[in-house]
Formats: structure tokens, sequence, C-alpha cells
């Protein structure tokens, strides 16, 4: 994605709640009361729509890592699978206002994949769970949601292990009720959202 794509991308999901931070949106503690990420999570997109520009966010190490790791993740997975991944931009859901994710990538039919680039230790636990990983789960559910597809494909990246262990791919076809749900909470979401900023601008 060269400077201009960026651009545009930052620009079509500035002020909305996109699948990357769907799992802090739903994130309620027991007593009901939002989590601190969930109540950051509402003052970056009031600020985002404020300002008409998207709040910069620290990228550490780790995260670096992945951004650079995952045009060869994808690279890999195509050898290995024969598939060829098709690019996705920005995608709006069909009926949720601001509500948008940006898949990795899309595969011919009904599928789209999630890359992720983690620490060889998290690697490794994925790969021994043989399962997609909880906490990534609302995050491929919104894309679900906002494309319209029915099925996933998790991959794992870590070119510092043997070649034969460097990929881990688990394929998910939930429920239409898990998807349906992570679009209420992108809902009740989005109407707390909507009332802070009524209560934000009202003066």
């Amino acid at each position: 994605m060269d400077d201009a794509q960026k651009a545009a991308w930052l620009s079509q999901r500035c002020g909305k709640l996109t699948a990357s931070r769907m799992a802090d949106a739903l994130d309620v503690l027991k007593s009901g009361k939002p989590s601190a990420a969930r109540t950051r999570l509402m003052h970056e997109i009031l600020a985002e729509r404020l300002m008409g520009d998207s709040v910069p966010h620290f990228v550490n190490d780790l995260m670096r890592w992945g951004l650079e790791q995952e045009p060869h993740a994808k690279d890999a997975f195509e050898v290995a699978t024969g598939s060829l991944l098709v690019p996705c931009g920005f995608v709006d859901h069909p009926s949720i206002d601001n509500f948008g994710a940006t898949p990795d990538a899309l595969l011919d039919g009904d599928a789209l994949v999630e890359f992720k680039c983690p620490q060889t230790v998290t690697h490794i636990a994925w790969k021994l769970a043989r399962v997609v990983p909880e906490q990534h789960r609302p995050q491929i559910l919104a894309q679900l949601a906002c494309t319209g597809r029915t099925r996933a494909v998790f991959v794992s990246f870590d070119p510092r292990v043997p070649e034969r262990q460097r990929l881990f791919m688990r394929e998910w076809a939930p429920d239409r009720a898990e998807v349906e749900e992570v679009e209420e909470g992108a809902r009740a979401f989005l109407a707390e959202v909507d009332a802070m900023w009524e209560a934000l601008t009202c003066n």
C-alpha cells in the first residue's frame, strides 16, 4: 500500500468502528460496565469525527514485525495452498452505518483470509491448539458481517521456525447466529458513540 492508498484507506475508516477493534467494542466487565479499552475506543472515534482525521496509534516492534512479514505470509500461503489471494480494500457494512472492515485478502468463492505474524511462542501455542484463537474471532466475525462472506481462513506465519512449521492455517465457518451477535454488539456500541456525540456537540 503506497502513501496515497494508505491515506485513502485511513479516510474511509475515519470515525467508524472497524473489525480490527471489534474485540474492544465488545469488552464489557462482569459488572456490566465498559472496560477501559471500550471507553478509549469510543473516545478515539469521537476524536476522529471532530478532527475529520484518524487518531495516530503507537506501533511497537512486534506490530511493525507483523506488518513487514504479512507479504511473506501471503506468498507462503499461496505456495502452500495453490490458491491465489484477492486484495480487498475497506468494506462498509451493508446496513450498519459507521461499521466496516478491511480483510487481509479474499479467496475465490465465499472466503476471506486473516493473517497474523506473532511471536514464535504464540505461533507455537496456536499450532498446538489447532483452532482459531478466541481473541481474533470478533475481528473475523466482523469481517464476515461486513463482506457478506460465510467462511474465513485464519493464518499464522513465522519465518523464524523450520519451513514445515511456518504456517498454521485453520478454516472457520461460524454459525450465522455468531455473526449476528457481533452485529448486535456493533449496533449497541455505535448507538452509545452517537449518544456521546450528541452530548459533546449539543453546545
